[in-house]
């Protein structure tokens, strides 16, 4: 099929391929986590640790490929990162005690973190070549590399596969797949332009709006793994289910983000981005409040598959707004200053909900997704009044 599509066609296929692995990468390891709690024996303050752990991986990796990015390229290093996160996914399920395993997550994190930047990046080249915004529709191939990562992971678990051949050999596959569709990116070069429009701007003003963006950003991203880390663990703890059932909650709250990020291109192009955040945080905060306070696993589905439509287009929504930010030959370090922070939040987040989880009971820490999501409405007006400060186009 991509024989007969154009280089820039190709390109997209291509980076649609790329999100897709990352996004079943983080799932096919959520999916297991009650497994991992299960026969290692931890409570939910270690597990916490552990996604802080992964965390702490991509915190560790991202301004390095972001910089990296900017001297190399996005392309070449989103092909050797690729492969780095295959053989990163073999490890953690042969992890036979606490330690070892925490440390097999820190280089995951380190390689899922990497290829966010590389491959947001290179999306968003493709996205200028476009000339109109398709950058949400690329984060929709991450959340059904979420449904597909949960669904292997799931089906596994239900025909008694171990956690160590699952993962295996998805990371075989992910290695295979990244080397095979790198042929098809554009080829890109060090970015040495600078944006006429923002070449007269303060790089210190510069940077705090940046860490406006992220933050904003961060929270949303807490919100997703709100739904992606601990919705199993809610719905196998209240309503007493199995971990495939559990594991359902993680499918659809992807499924919705899936779905959404698809069509919110054409809303960012009706209403624009601020409209999509602000709108999205209050859809994604009444989803959690359905979910927590449902009286069957069922319903807890549909809340968490609202949190999902109204999450869903927040976070690519806030890279793209960052993406305008500065001098052109600083988006890959802009850029990771921004998934630095949302990775901070997806992955170290949910890990502070496991240590309140500990203390007051992990529904009562949920709430905290609800607060964040009237953060992410609220930031979302500064936003706005910052970008003709800033010259942020929309």
């Amino acid at each position: 099929m991509l024989l007969v599509m154009t280089n820039l066609q190709q390109a997209r296929a291509s980076v649609f391929a790329y999100f897709l692995l990352c996004g079943s990468a983080v799932t096919i390891w959520a999916t297991h986590i009650p497994v991992v709690e299960k026969s290692l024996a931890l409570s939910h303050a270690q597990t916490g640790i552990l996604i802080l752990i992964i965390g702490a991986g991509a915190l560790a990796s991202m301004q390095l490929i972001g910089n990296l990015v900017d001297r190399f390229g996005s392309s070449s290093v989103l092909t050797w990162i690729s492969a780095a996160l295959g053989l990163a996914l073999v490890f953690p399920g042969f992890a036979p005690n606490f330690i070892l395993l925490a440390v097999s997550l820190f280089v995951l994190g380190a390689t899922i973190g990497g290829i966010d930047i590389a491959m947001n990046a290179h999306a968003l080249e493709v996205e200028r070549e476009y000339g109109r915004p398709i950058f949400s529709a690329f984060h929709a191939m991450w959340s059904i590399g979420g449904v597909v990562g949960s669904a292997v992971a799931g089906a596994a678990l239900a025909l008694g596969s171990t956690m160590a051949l699952t993962m295996s050999t998805w990371g075989i596959l992910t290695i295979a797949i990244g080397l095979l569709i790198s042929r098809y990116l554009l080829s890109s070069f060090p970015n040495n332009a600078t944006s006429k429009k923002a070449a007269g701007s303060s790089r210190a003003r510069e940077f705090y709006y940046v860490l406006l963006i992220g933050l904003v950003s961060a929270a949303a991203a807490i919100i997703e793994g709100v739904g992606i880390d601990w919705s199993a663990l809610f719905s196998i703890e209240k309503f007493d289910v199995t971990v495939a059932t559990g594991g359902v909650s993680i499918a659809v709250f992807a499924a919705a983000m899936a779905i959404v990020r698809f069509v919110a291109d054409k809303v960012v192009a009706a209403r624009g981005r601020i409209f999509v955040i602000r709108t999205g945080a209050i859809i994604a905060g009444a989803g959690i409040a359905i979910a927590l306070s449902s009286p069957s696993v069922e319903l807890s589905w549909l809340g968490w598959a609202i949190s999902g439509v109204g999450v869903s287009a927040v976070v690519p929504q806030c890279m793209a707004f960052a993406s305008d930010v500065g001098e052109q030959k600083n988006q890959g370090k802009n850029l990771a200053k921004v998934v630095g922070l949302t990775y901070a939040g997806v992955l170290g987040g949910p890990a502070i909900i496991g240590f309140i989880g500990n203390a007051v009971g992990l529904q009562t820490a949920l709430i905290t997704g609800i607060a964040l999501a009237t953060f992410v409405a609220i930031g979302s007006i500064v936003m706005q009044k910052g970008k003709s400060k800033y010259g942020q186009a929309i």
